[in-house]
């Protein structure tokens, strides 16, 4: 499970900022939230099971979850691609002090009953720093290994399975790039700790970055490619009343084709490839009223709330069947408010979630700021300051909001910040006397 993730120096964070999810010693006037939002670890510690994100247009929640996007990617995949930092790190830009700066990612998590801290610190070119740290639940922590610039440091004890790596007292092994990662390196070289951590990465964090993301919509696609899992998409969009039964795929007709795509088909077919697409099956009433099933419709020919539940589909079922976290931007674009509540709900809810899976979202929709749906620390705002600069507060840092307040009234009203300011707004569409405004408050 996650607890928490930070992040320093990246896109509009300048200064450390951390997404938080272990339970703050708060009660909720409704107690089936404190027993039912919230994973208990111990007698001392639980995790929350979702975290909703608020914050104006281009605030920094989006950037928050690039951040996340960014952690990963770079953790998976700096052993191969020699240009991942470079592709992936953007420090923040607004000052003449950061720019030159390493940009700064830490995750501490759940695994096997075990808490680990993981890091790295790192500009464009070459890693900085990195670290392993791990404690028994509560206990104290202990380093596995401390990287630092050109040397590298192994504990012989709790990471026995590096020593082997390096060549001579905080020598960095022979085989590593510096613009590459150490505990992937060790993973690949059979470490068993290295290659659980590598694995609980690379299989237990979905991130929906978009309905325009090209990468989001790849997965979803060879996600409905399998049997199994075409028949769970078509049970979430049948189950959420949208008029749906069913979900195929179709051979795409040629005569349908534009002409500028008509080249790429006919190369495929060539290549012995059956181009397709998804349809969807709708309930029909024949001229008896008999309940019967229409003419299929291809899936983009559907709303686009309907396309965006078929791409999220896949990341839902497979963050409840496997206890994983699932990251979504822009979430409740398109979708309504009871679809989304109901999303919201599944996670919650331990007969539909008995393995513990996390939901993060980023959102504009003041639907979920519930106190009958979420705790105080389920919920966080991100806002920039003057300086341009993205802050992340938990709504249990506001002192004086009572258990029973009504949120949405009182972050629209702007008492936590995070809002657009729109008192002066109308000017922009004042043409006719826009100059003459400027005039008069110029000669004030």
């Amino acid at each position: 499970m996650l607890i928490e993730f930070s992040v320093e120096n990246f896109k509009s964070i300048k200064n450390l900022q951390t997404l938080r999810l272990q339970a703050a010693p708060i009660k909720s006037k409704d107690p089936q939230l404190d027993e039912y939002n919230i994973c208990k670890i111990s007698e001392k510690m639980g995790v929350v099971k979702s975290k909703v994100i608020y914050g104006a247009n281009a605030s920094g929640k989006s950037n928050l979850v690039r951040a996340i996007a960014a952690f990963f990617r770079i953790f998976n995949h700096s052993l191969q691609d020699e240009n991942i930092l470079k592709n992936w790190l953007s420090p923040f830009r607004m000052d003449t002090t950061s720019y030159g700066k390493p940009s700064f990612f830490q995750i501490q998590f759940l695994l096997e009953n075990r808490v680990y801290r993981y890091g790295f610190e790192a500009t464009d070119q070459a890693i900085v720093s990195e670290w392993l740290y791990s404690s028994d639940i509560q206990g104290p922590e202990s380093y596995h290994f401390k990287r630092d610039k050109g040397s590298i440091q192994v504990n012989p004890r709790t990471f026995k399975e590096a020593s082997r790596l390096i060549v001579g007292k905080d020598e960095m092994p022979p085989l590593y790039r510096s613009n590459a990662l150490f505990l992937p390196l060790v993973a690949a070289f059979n470490g068993p700790t290295a290659q659980k951590i590598h694995q609980y990465f690379s299989e237990n964090y979905g991130i929906h970055s978009g309905m325009d993301d090209a990468l989001t919509k790849s997965i979803a696609m060879e996600a409905f490619g399998d049997e199994a899992m075409r028949k769970k998409m078509a049970e979430v969009l049948k189950q959420a009343d949208l008029g749906i039964e069913d979900l195929d795929f179709m051979d795409i007709p040629e005569e349908i084709l534009i002409d500028s795509a008509k080249e790429q088909y006919q190369k495929l077919v060539a290549e012995g490839k059956k181009p397709t697409t998804v349809i969807t099956k709708r309930r029909q009433l024949d001229e008896t009223g008999k309940p019967t099933i229409a003419s299929p419709f291809f899936l983009t020919e559907e709303s686009y709330g309907t396309q965006k539940l078929f791409i999220l589909s896949p990341y839902l079922i497979n963050a409840l069947e496997k206890g994983s976290v699932l990251i979504i931007d822009e979430f409740g674009s398109s979708l309504h408010v009871r679809i989304i509540r109901a999303i919201v709900g599944l996670f919650h809810n331990p007969q539909t979630n008995p393995y513990n899976a996390q939901l993060i979202v980023a959102t504009h929709d003041t639907h979920l700021l519930d106190q009958r749906m979420f705790r105080r620390d389920q919920i966080a705002f991100v806002e920039k300051n003057k300086r341009g600069e993205s802050i992340l507060l938990d709504l249990v840092e506001f002192k004086g909001v009572r258990n029973d307040a009504s949120l949405e009234s009182d972050y629209l009203q702007g008492k936590f910040g995070a809002v657009p300011f729109t008192n002066q707004f109308e000017w922009a569409f004042t043409f006719e006397n826009y100059g003459e405004k400027n005039q008069k408050n110029g000669s004030n």
